[in-house]
């Protein structure tokens, strides 16, 4: 399944029943032309559909692709982006360091979006027995590929370092 970014937008325009490409950007906090850029190049960084979808109480699910509830579960209505721009912020804040962690911040591809897409499926409709195995998982193997990282930069460090006669 490819993402169309162009939908995306549509989909933003529709729910917040915005005019133009502008007032999404506004909403974004980016310019028209970055905006008109992610269209053209099929990328959009992730914390801007996460952003929209939060500040208009949106199904980040239904943004991406069009199916599904529009509104996130557990939200009645839409709200206003500057009613919630202090909620989406502190959102930021709080789970900044874990995403430069986890995402170093670069937008996903198209594969990628599927794929957590797919997870949230899982956690949200899935048991909890079964999210929490799903989770305990993920940290498990995070852990793996860290201790793997940081071994690998270990050794690195030790075959710059002179030896000793």
């Amino acid at each position: 399944m490819e993402i169309n970014y162009s939908d995306i937008i549509e989909r933003m325009k529709d729910a917040a029943r915005l005019r133009n490409d502008s007032a999404v950007a506004r909403v974004l906090g980016v310019t028209p032309q970055a905006l008109s850029n992610y269209k053209k190049r099929g990328k959009m960084p992730t914390n801007l559909v996460i952003k929209f979808a939060a500040a208009y109480g949106l199904s980040v699910d239904w943004l991406l692709t069009g199916r599904g509830n529009m509104v996130r579960q557990g939200v009645s209505g839409k709200k206003g982006h500057m009613a919630v721009e202090e909620e989406v912020l502190s959102y930021g804040k709080e789970a900044e360091a874990g995403l430069e962690n986890i995402l170093e911040l670069a937008p996903l591809n198209p594969d990628e979006i599927i794929y957590v897409g797919k997870l949230l499926k899982v956690l949200r409709k899935g048991n909890r027995s079964t999210a929490t195995i799903l989770k305990s998982s993920i940290e498990a193997f995070l852990k793996a590929v860290e201790s793997s990282e940081k071994e690998g930069a270990k050794k690195a460090e030790q075959c710059k370092q002179p030896k000793e006669e």
